[in-house]
This record gives structure tokens, sequence and C-alpha cells, in this order.
């Protein structure tokens, strides 16, 4: 997807082609000054009169401190080009908090629809709602999620709803944020990010932690695009301890169930204790891509890249690095070609954190694979190859280098 279809500022365009190369959800980039008008809040009152009397190209900016929410920020109208904003670059400096999974008198963190086109929610931490701490709705349009911190929600954490004439909110962007539950989900009714219905979204350079149902149930992908959706790029994201990373599409239907799209470049970390099904699945989803993904499993699942039934043709499934199997299922068909299936925690810098770059004597990975026009750069954002081929995985190790633990591999809610 273009920046332009973003339909946000100038300098934000400026701002989001310039950290497209960088990787890790810590330390987000600082977003430029919001452009129009400015709302200056420092109370929950102050916040949800704001949100009431919101106008087109207009920011709502949150000082820091813990605003605890008697009901949603319902932003429900005809606006374009708003937004709700902490005032630092710390997602953690503004808390929106609510009263638990637990306790409907919160159901949301913000509610977004009507005839919005272009919000920007950035810059703070929503956490312990019932229902969703993001919710967009029919009629919106265009929303970029930058740098919040999403805890504890009762179902989805960032829901994307259809509306009905069978569109939904397109060209959305999710980057540089952490969305988690501190310990597990109330059920198994859970995603991290669940868009239906949605064009061109890109979900980059976040960190998904623990997106995973109680004992003995299931939890939901941490990135489920399905019901219609089409070409979705997932690019760059860590996820620790989930059940179930990546889907594009999940049942079959007529038409498909998700259309195109890459994943690329994502890492993938399980405990051996967490049980859990396929990482990355390409469901009822024709001629997508998975591409240089590196996933460490540890035998809680065999088939860590499946993808699956009839529908699901011109599939390309290449270099990636794994410790399973690719799996076609229901009559899909596609390339499977320069994967490797020998993945192990020695391979890796610190595999238990989710830190998945190669060590210098990762020799089944370094320098195994052909070059990808589709995947130039790697997790980090250096560019393909560093050797004589390319690396397998999601990391290219640069020799001569002594990489440094990233900033959103330590953070501790």
């Amino acid at each position: 997807m273009s920046p332009e279809r973003l339909g946000v500022s100038v300098c934000l365009l400026v701002f989001l082609a310039r950290a497209s190369a960088a990787a890790p959800a810590r330390p987000a980039p600082a977003l430029p000054p919001p452009p129009g008008a400015i709302v200056n809040v420092s109370t929950e009152s102050q916040l949800r009169a704001a949100v009431l009397s919101l106008s087109s190209n207009t920011t709502i900016m949150l000082a820091p401190g813990t605003y605890h929410l008697r009901d949603a920020l319902y932003v429900n109208g005809t606006f374009t080009n708003i937004g709700v904003r902490g005032a630092t670059d710390n997602s953690d400096d503004v808390v929106l908090a609510g009263l638990g999974m637990t306790d409907a008198s919160v159901p949301f963190g913000i509610w977004v629809g009507g005839n919005v086109h272009g919000i920007t929610i950035a810059n703070l931490t929503i956490r312990d709602v019932f229902y969703h701490p993001i919710i967009l709705n029919a009629g919106t349009q265009a929303p970029f999620i930058h740098n919040v911190h999403l805890i504890n929600a009762g179902q989805q954490f960032l829901k994307s709803n259809p509306d009905s004439s069978g569109g939904g909110v397109n060209d959305g962007m999710v980057q540089y944020s952490v969305i988690e539950y501190e310990t597990t989900s109330r059920d198994d009714y859970t995603n991290g990010v669940d868009v239906h219905t949605g064009r061109n979204w890109i979900v980059r350079h976040n960190l998904f932690r623990n997106i995973r149902a109680p004992q003995g149930q299931l939890a939901g992908p941490a990135i489920l695009m399905w019901n219609g959706s089409s070409d979705t790029l997932v690019e760059g994201n860590t996820f620790v301890n989930c059940q179930r990373e990546i889907a594009l599409g999940l049942i079959e239907r007529t038409p498909n169930d998700h259309t195109g799209g890459i994943v690329r470049n994502n890492f993938v970390y399980r405990s051996p204790t967490i049980a859990g099904d396929a990482a990355i699945g390409i469901f009822d989803s024709p001629n997508t891509q998975v591409l240089h993904n590196t996933i460490l499993a540890s035998a809680t699942y065999p088939s860590l890249i499946e993808y699956r039934f009839a529908h699901t043709t011109g599939v390309v499934i290449a270099n990636n690095l794994l410790d399973g199997i690719i799996l076609a299922r229901n009559g899909a068909t596609g390339t499977v070609t320069g994967n490797v299936t020998a993945a192990s925690a020695a391979l890796f810098v610190n595999a238990s954190t989710g830190d998945l770059r190669l060590k210098a004597t990762a020799a089944v990975a370094i320098d195994k694979v052909p070059f990808v026009a589709a995947c130039p750069l790697d997790w980090e954002g250096d560019p393909r190859p560093q050797g004589s081929a390319a690396d397998a995985g999601a990391d290219e190790y640069r020799f001569g280098t002594v990489p440094s633990q990233p900033q959103n591999l330590r953070i501790v809610s």
C-alpha cells in the first residue's frame, strides 16, 4: 500500500517513508507534530468532553497520566484527519484504564465509527477492557495505529468490522506497538489484530506477546485477516509465546477468505510449554507469499507453515527458517523453495526472548538461499544479501557485528 492511501498530512507521509526500514517495536520512531488544531487534555472528564466535541482536522493530545475510563470513548460522526495521541513518545506515559476483562462497564477503549476518514491513535496505552481496546466500525477508513501498548483485552485487541455491503475498513496501518496479555486471555475468543473484509492493511514492527488462552484452550491467531480481506502486508513483527501467530484467511468460502498479500521477515518464538497450532496459516488465500520468516516453536506443533483449501493457488513459500515442516492441506497448491527446517535455539542470539537474529555460527542458515526480490531487507532493515547468498529466515547476518538487544524484547509489563 502506498502511503498516499492513508489520507493524512504530507509531513506524516514523509515520516512513513523514512521509517519503513526500521524493525523493532521499541523504540518507536517519533511522529511529526500533528497538523490542524490541538486540544490538550489532562483529566478523564476533559478527554471525554473533547471526544464529544471533536471536529475534523483536530488532534486530542493527552498529558501524561492514568485516565480511569467510566465508559468507552465513542468517536462517532463524520470526520477527516483526526487524532487521539499521547503527548510524549513513550506509550506508557498515558494510560487509558478500564475496569478489567470481566467488568462490562468499560466495553471498549476507543470506539470508532460513522464516517471517519483518517484517524491516528498513537503514543498511549489502553488496558483492561471487557471487549476491545480499539474497535473500528463501518464508515472508518485509513486508520493509523502507532506506538500503542494494548494490555488485557476481553476479546480482540484491535477489531475491524465489516459493513453491511460487503466492504470494511481499508488502508489501515498498525505499527511499532506492543499487544499482550499479562498472563492469558479470559477464554479462547481472542486475537491481537482481527480484520474483516479489509483491503491493503499493513501490520509491521509490532510485538505480540502471550496471545494465548487459558490451559486446555486454543486462542485465535495474533494477526487474523479474513472474511474477504485482501493484499495484507505482515512484516517485521515479533511473536513471543502466542499459540497461533499469523493467518491470512481462516475458513473456506466463495469468494476467497483472503487474497494476495505478503508475510515476510517475522520472528516467532514459543516456549515448549505453550500448546499451539500452525504459526503461519494461508487458508483460502490465493497468490500469497510467505518469505524469510523465522519460526522456533519448540516442538509445540509439527507443521508450522500451512496452506490450505483448493482455492489457495499460486502461493509462494520461500527462504523461511523453522523447526517444523511446511504442509499443504485440502488441495492447496504453490511453490515451496529454499526453506530450512533445521532451526534450533543454538542458532539465535537469545531465542527465549524472541531475539531470533542469527549468530555467526548459524551455518545451516547463513548464505544458503537465493535472493528474493519481494524481500530485499531483513527484520532490522539490513539489505540482502550480506554474503554470497541470502540467509534463510528473517535476519540477514552481518559479519563482524555484535548485535545489541532490541528494546522491544526487553519490555516487561
